[in-house]
């Protein structure tokens, strides 16, 4: 029984977070179509202060990082249209993370509440 009622909980968190990522990334599709290096730059700065929060709190994910230093070498090609990509999609997943997070500790505190 309490494996069925787990795999209600994954299950909602799973839609809950595929739901999320849909609406977010269809949301940014109208600011994809101006390429200009400062958009591009700001998209970054607000991924990196993500990722620092994101690192500070400890529910950064493993990757986030490397993609913003891949948006920086993009950027610095000249190519704003992919560093704003990979900037968003850095963005995307320190919010995903912290949302991870908070998913996380209230499952915890449900587990060991009813112990």
């Amino acid at each position: 029984m309490k494996f069925k009622n787990y795999a209600k909980f994954l299950g909602v968190v799973t839609l809950a977070l595929g739901l999320t990522v849909g609406c977010s990334n269809t949301s940014r599709k109208g600011d994809m179509a101006s390429n200009s290096t400062q958009d591009a730059a700001q998209l970054i700065a607000e991924a990196k202060s993500a990722l620092k929060t994101a690192t500070k709190d400890g529910y950064a994910w493993r990757d986030t990082g490397k993609i913003i230093k891949q948006a920086e070498k993009a950027l610095a090609a000249g190519d704003a249209a992919k560093a704003k990509s990979l900037a968003d999609k850095a963005l995307d997943q320190s919010q995903m993370a912290k949302k991870q997070s908070i998913e996380q500790d209230k499952a915890v505190k449900e587990r060991f509440s009813k112990s």
